[in-house]
């Protein structure tokens, strides 16, 4: 081919189009973007492009601020959104609204083994650690007004009652078990930068270690727990016994001795992986999943009952 469409849009970026990969797996959910695909310049550099959701513009440009600002700042495992020509990260072109990031190559996570795996979990605490020094004073968010799972859930099961009883009533047991034993405290949490979805896919992962972070949509200021919470969540969510196995336990070990995270968010962790559960449930609702909805229950009800031996075993 020796014109695309897509050269004309990548001219805002003074990329020469060389060819395209759509054969090239990307990593992270396609739902952030309305099209993604890999793309290769003339210095044979491979980008991915994507085509934005306009409703999503402005949102797109502070994600592509942040990110920029934690690599600035040395965050290893961040590579932020390229700048076009002036100096903007959207360009409108063909109709649409285009961003341009690195192409980060890495290993295919093997799904569920990797969820023993304790390097997993080391790895990915020393993200969290670095990402909590590194985003101090970071300029985008409002720290006083922080994102509420209590907020969120509360609000959630007010519409469940009304619009879907029985699943309601299904989910009802541990919501009351968050509201009793963690929404009284979720408010005095101390309140941090979070990725907002450090689930272990949105990572590029090496033999070894991070390559890169990515899908940072639900970024912003949260309960300092939130991610630990969300990685534990998903790790068990994958496979129940990995709640125990080696990549949890390394991870909350790290988060614990490094010290920089507040000593009362970890005593609530259990309860804060049941509250951030009903955040997957409204996405399985919202989809209309029933396969999911039915295995979420389960699961929200597995963390409720096996809270006590998930806290004495986490040492907590």
């Amino acid at each position: 081919m020796n014109h695309s469409p897509l050269a004309d849009i990548l001219c805002s970026w003074d990329l020469q189009f060389k060819a395209e990969h759509p054969e090239v797996p990307l990593a992270g959910s396609p739902e952030r973007s309305l099209f993604r695909t890999v793309i290769e310049d003339a210095g044979a550099k491979r980008f991915v492009l994507e085509k934005i959701d306009p409703r999503m513009v402005d949102r797109k440009r502070e994600i592509a601020a942040a990110v920029e600002y934690l690599a600035g700042q040395g965050l290893a495992g961040v590579h932020p959104y390229l700048r076009n020509r002036d100096g903007n990260f959207i360009t409108q072109a063909a109709g649409s609204f285009w961003q341009v990031s690195p192409f980060i190559d890495g290993v295919e996570l093997r799904r569920p083994e990797y969820t023993h795996e304790a390097w997993r979990g080391r790895a990915l605490a020393g993200f969290l650690i670095e990402m909590k020094e590194k985003s101090e004073g970071i300029p985008f968010g409002n720290p006083g007004r922080p994102f509420s799972i209590a907020e969120f859930t509360r609000d959630l099961m007010a519409k469940m009652t009304r619009h879907n009883p029985e699943r309601a009533a299904a989910a009802l047991k541990p919501y009351h078990h968050v509201e009793k034993h963690l929404f009284p405290a979720h408010d005095g949490l101390p309140v941090a930068f979070c990725h907002g979805d450090a689930h272990p896919v949105n990572v590029i992962w090496g033999e070894d270690q991070i390559q890169a972070v990515i899908d940072w949509e639900f970024l912003g200021y949260k309960p300092d727990i939130y991610d630990a919470a969300l990685v534990v969540g998903c790790i068990g969510m994958e496979d129940p016994e990995s709640l125990t196995g080696p990549l949890v336990m390394a991870f909350i070990q790290d988060l614990r001795a490094a010290g920089c995270f507040g000593v009362s968010g970890f005593a609530v962790l259990p309860e804060f992986v049941i509250a951030l559960r009903f955040a997957w449930l409204s996405e399985w609702l919202r989809k209309k999943d029933e396969e999911m909805v039915e295995m979420e229950t389960d699961y929200l009800h597995l963390l409720l009952d096996d809270r006590e031996k998930l806290r004495l075993t986490w040492g907590l």
